[in-house]
């Protein structure tokens, strides 16, 4: 069966994609990981998620997936030999010298990261000198990855193939962009991109007299829609072996959601009842932050239709998630969460609770109590109590998720 692997900015996604779902997390440290602007992991949380990802039979692979400089060299090999003595599953890696180190000194699992843009069969052969999987690039086809696959096959080269299902895209090649660098001085290789792509752009045609004229003015010109492939399951099922969801800046409850429905569809698809639960799968997508959805790639050779948010700026979804209380106690024996209200909440209403250890709970409101009462409201001030089968903690943020 396909591997279902989740992105993971801290531990509370780690918790939360292990919890609905996801065979695997891709995560990082703070040095090397392509994403130096969220919050990452720490050596001892790291530490914590591989055991638990252990016990449950589950992976846990570290990215150290940036260009790596002369001056990064020593740095990034010591976080090779962390990464082997916490017995991570697999690095994620981009430079060939750290994957010939990583393979060779420590006989770690090596993914060539999507940054190594593969993209035919003879560069793909390469890499498996150093790597156990590729992460395809984001640039192909589904025919153009289908006759890698086939290709590597009859040299009977046993490379395993990993590609993205969900998540944002990016405007430049797998991710290869100077934009934020020359602009800001912030690397996108490195990490650091701030997403200029983003902003909205003027697109001006200069002529060799001086003169020019406006072609268009205040539209997102580089923003990319969002992939989503859960319309194309069977199609895609067969081809890799790894299902990959974008997203290692996003908050537990994304994770929880992406990784909730693309389990449900991956098992439905085996069980029969795929195409019958499909429209539930694409309206609990549509709950999350989205830029408009797309099939990237895959489909270019056939459908030459834009795939780019020129009008939109960030989140076109018609959820939103607000915060309206926290947990300060939860009662055990009767499966109970007193939560203190920051908004009013009523019957009725999905809440989300979020929590280091507790991950991303979502759990449509039935029944409240104020005082061992019954109540249909909850007002700003409140404590009221909530039933909550699985446990939650002290500190829990709670959400609920509204239709705009």
């Amino acid at each position: 069966m396909v591997e279902l692997l989740a992105p993971a900015k801290d531990f509370s996604c780690l918790v939360t994609a292990f919890k609905y779902g996801a065979d695997a997390v891709y995560c990082g440290l703070k040095d090397f990981s392509m994403r130096a602007n969220v919050r990452n992991f720490t050596v001892e949380e790291l530490k914590e998620g591989i055991k638990l990802a252990h016990n449950e039979n589950k992976k846990v692979y570290l990215c150290v997936n940036t260009v790596i400089y002369e001056d990064d060299l020593n740095k990034a090999i010591k976080i090779i030999d962390l990464a082997n003595s916490l017995d991570v599953d697999a690095v994620i890696l981009n430079d060939i010298s750290l994957m010939e180190i990583a393979k060779k000194e420590f006989n770690l699992r090596v993914h060539a990261s999507v940054q190594c843009n593969i993209t035919n069969s003879i560069l793909a052969k390469f890499y498996s000198k150093f790597a156990d999987r590729a992460i395809l690039s984001r640039e192909l086809t589904l025919r153009q990855i289908k006759a890698i696959r086939d290709n590597l096959k009859k040299e009977n080269i046993n490379l395993e193939l990993e590609g993205f299902v969900h998540g944002a895209l990016c405007v430049a090649i797998s991710g290869r962009c100077f934009l934020s660098a020359y602009l800001f001085n912030k690397h996108a290789n490195c990490g650091e991109c701030l997403q200029p792509c983003r902003r909205k752009w003027k697109l001006i045609n200069e002529h060799f007299d001086g003169t020019y004229e406006l072609i268009c003015e205040g539209k997102y010109l580089l923003s990319l829609k969002d992939l989503c492939m859960i319309e194309h399951i069977p199609q895609i099922i067969d081809v890799f072996d790894s299902f990959k969801i974008e997203g290692r800046a996003k908050n537990a409850d994304y994770v929880m959601r992406v990784v909730k429905i693309y389990r449900e569809a991956i098992d439905s698809y085996y069980n029969g009842d795929y195409f019958e639960k499909l429209p539930y799968f694409k309206k609990e997508l549509s709950k999350i932050y989205n830029r408009e959805y797309d099939t990237g790639f895959y489909f270019r050779d056939k459908d030459k239709e834009h795939d780019f948010q020129y009008n939109i700026e960030g989140n076109a979804s018609k959820y939103r998630k607000v915060e309206v209380g926290r947990v300060v106690n939860y009662y055990k024996k009767v499966g109970v969460a007193e939560v203190e209200l920051y908004k009013d909440i009523r019957v009725g209403d999905t809440i989300l609770i979020i929590g280091k250890t507790t991950g991303c709970i979502e759990k449509k409101i039935k029944e409240m109590q104020i005082n061992h009462k019954f109540v249909d409201v909850a007002r700003k001030g409140e404590k009221v109590g909530i039933k909550i089968d699985e446990k939650v903690r002290e500190g829990d943020r709670v959400y609920i998720l509204k239709e705009l």
